[in-house]
């Protein structure tokens, strides 16, 4: 007779508890995208505002020393820096604001049924699929004044006599590459706004018509705030990118002429990889980052967020 038949096994306990288990198992399907980010995303922040520390030009290594807050003086003493800050808020503000219009406006005529309609929604993507490099030698080549066809076509329509230098005065350089990111950035939000009107449902619609809403009151009373959280995705993203957005200007003008054209964005461009200065283009782009963590804190707090009208 085996005496150990009714001795009871003891199952060890694990160390850790069911839940705990589920939440250590949802961190590890986490840290993949977290490692990702750090690298990409927090890491090069991190290393901006060491290297915003030191004086380091490349072109004189003998040099490199630790001068504190000593960029950041010099940045609220440049003229050139606040130049390029006005800049920067024309060149987002004009841009942005008539993107959004003719983008508003494009939508509506694309979710109207009319024939060849798919064609026409490929097409609107164009200028937004063709990289910005590629567009500003385009258009670099359409203002140019010798022989370029703008002038070319506004002599033969007898609107101009002596050829416009676009891109060479001061006075319409800026309204220039203004034109021409306007000109890119319309797709982005036609298509944007054109998603959210394909998301209303026609029944909406059908009701506020048996209610005898006119085209005018069902436009303000249900078309505008149920796109409201798709505008205020659109144009925050817009603002951000536009705000940091060289590529342009830097193929069109290079800042020029005497700055006019010249972006917060394209100024840290140039003063990293023209002047070699890395340490001060690194204040450059710190200041840049703060300043669009409150502009994104402030308009969020201000459209109250992006939850739905039902909300």
């Amino acid at each position: 007779m085996n005496r150990d038949a009714g001795v009871a096994v003891s199952v060890p306990r694990s160390f850790f508890s069911r839940a705990m288990r589920e939440t250590l198992a949802n961190y590890a399907y986490l840290l993949p995208a977290a490692i990702c980010l750090g690298g990409t995303v927090l890491f090069p922040i991190l290393k901006s505002i060491h290297m915003s520390l030191f004086h380091n030009v490349l072109s004189r290594p003998q040099d490199y020393r630790f001068i504190g807050l000593g960029n950041y003086l010099r940045l609220v003493h440049d003229p050139t820096f606040w130049l390029t800050l006005k800049n920067s808020l024309v060149w987002v503000f004009c841009s942005v604001s008539i993107q959004f219009v003719l983008g508003f406006l494009g939508a509506l005529l694309l979710n109207a049924e009319f024939r060849g309609r798919a064609f026409y929604r490929t097409l609107n993507l164009l200028p937004w699929i063709i990289p910005g490099v590629v567009v500003g030698l385009v258009w670099e080549y359409i203002y140019q004044p010798n022989y370029g066809p703008l002038n070319d076509i506004l002599k033969r329509l007898g609107l101009l006599t002596v050829p416009i230098a676009w891109l060479s005065q001061p006075a319409t350089a800026m309204a220039s590459v203004i034109f021409t990111n306007i000109w890119r950035g319309i797709p982005f939000f036609s298509i944007m706004i054109l998603a959210g009107l394909q998301a209303i449902p026609d029944e909406v619609y059908e009701a506020a018509t048996v209610d005898g809403a006119s085209v005018t009151q069902r436009f303000w009373h249900i078309t505008l705030p149920m796109l409201r959280p798709i505008i205020v995705v659109a144009t925050a993203t817009r603002i951000i990118w536009t705000f940091n957005y060289a590529d342009l200007i830097f193929v069109m003008t290079s800042g020029g002429p005497a700055n006019a054209t010249q972006i917060t964005s394209s100024y840290t461009l140039l003063t990293a990889y023209t002047d070699l200065d890395f340490g001060y283009a690194a204040t450059l782009s710190v200041v840049l980052l703060v300043i669009m963590l409150v502009f994104t804190a402030l308009y969020l707090k201000i459209s109250k967020g992006v939850e739905s009208v039902s909300g």
